[in-house]
Parts: C-alpha cells; structure tokens; sequence
C-alpha cells in the first residue's frame, strides 16, 4: 500500500493519506517541499517520518480514509 502526504503551507498543515482516499488527486504530482504538495511513500513509517520533517505546525490523518 501507498501512502500519500499533503504538505499545505499556506494553513500550516500536513494530512496523511492511503493510497485510495477521494482526496487523493487522481494526478498528483510532487511538488517542490518549500511550497507544499502531494508527495507518496511505500510505507506508513517513511510517511510517518515526513510529516514530522515537513515542518508544519498541524499533523493530521486522514478523517475518510484514516490511515
């Protein structure tokens, strides 16, 4: 399974995704890290470990999916 991460920088936020959520954009591309984005990881830890990385104040999950 694929986990997704959103970095949003402009609300301060970083939500954890699973690969299947509605929220996930069926095109999602990386973007740049200092301006947020769509970013996904094989496994929960290393997505884990990039939400705490992400420097955001707010770290959350996923209330569809929940992750």
């Amino acid at each position: 399974m694929i986990y997704w991460i959103h970095i949003a920088r402009s609300i301060d936020r970083v939500t954890l995704h699973r690969d299947r959520c509605s929220e996930v954009p069926s095109n999602a591309t990386s973007s740049d890290f200092w301006e947020g984005g769509w970013f996904d990881y094989p496994d929960k830890e290393r997505a884990l470990r990039a939400m705490e990385q992400a420097g955001t104040n707010e770290q959350r999950r996923c209330p569809l999916c929940k992750p």
